[in-house]
């Protein structure tokens, strides 16, 4: 017992976790979320959902922690739903591990997360080709995906990359991340969603703040 305190202080003392501005001071609660996730325990937690806005008490089964772009996620079961939901550790404001040990259902973490960029689960199926430029074929390249897009390499040096995903959101917020240096060659709606985007950023930009009213 005396081993496992100790790491998991040494584990609080290694993770130091970035959180928003509006989030209260909170103790890092990491540790006691790994600790649940190993020992199979069920969490009492006080979490922010900022799609309700509204914090609330949740008892939550965790299984598994998903790095994504820079943050920690959690998959769990949450009790009040009753399904596997995911939820972002800096938006959990207290967690008390529990001493009931919960019985795993069948889940299968790659199926639940199928066709997902990054985080954010959908119901569409939507087949992007887009044409990453020379400048910056090699750094996409490098990428580290959680889906396998198709990539061809262009005779000027660009890459084609083909990828099918079940929510445009993400992988959108992720494209403009490269600028002009991405093109949207498939679907064409998705082209002209982006030519209308920067006609708005363009009439931004051609009057001065003070000008806008």
């Amino acid at each position: 017992q005396k081993d496992a305190d100790l790491f998991m202080e040494r584990l609080e003392e290694a993770m130091q976790l970035g959180k928003p501005h509006y989030s209260p001071q909170v103790r890092n609660l990491f540790p006691d979320i790994f600790q649940a996730i190993v020992r199979q325990r069920t969490i009492e937690a006080v979490y922010h959902s900022q799609g309700r806005n509204k914090t609330e008490k949740r008892c939550i089964d965790p299984y598994h922690i998903l790095p994504r772009e820079h943050r920690l996620y959690i998959v769990g079961f949450c009790h009040k739903h009753q399904e596997f939901r995911i939820f972002r550790l800096s938006r959990f404001q207290n967690v008390k591990v529990l001493n009931q040990v919960y019985e795993k259902r069948p889940f299968d973490l790659q199926k639940y997360m199928e066709g997902t960029w990054s985080i954010e689960r959908g119901n569409e199926q939507i087949r992007f080709v887009v044409r990453f430029s020379a400048n910056v074929a090699r750094y996409v390249l490098e990428e580290e995906m959680f889906l396998m897009p198709k990539f061809s390499q262009e005779p000027d040096g660009s890459v084609l990359m083909e990828v099918t995903v079940n929510n445009s959101n993400e992988f959108l917020r992720w494209l403009y991340t490269y600028s002009h240096d991405a093109e949207i060659i498939e679907p064409e709606e998705f082209r002209q969603l982006m030519r209308r985007k920067l006609e708005q950023w363009l009439e931004m930009y051609q009057c001065s703040p003070q000008g806008r009213e």
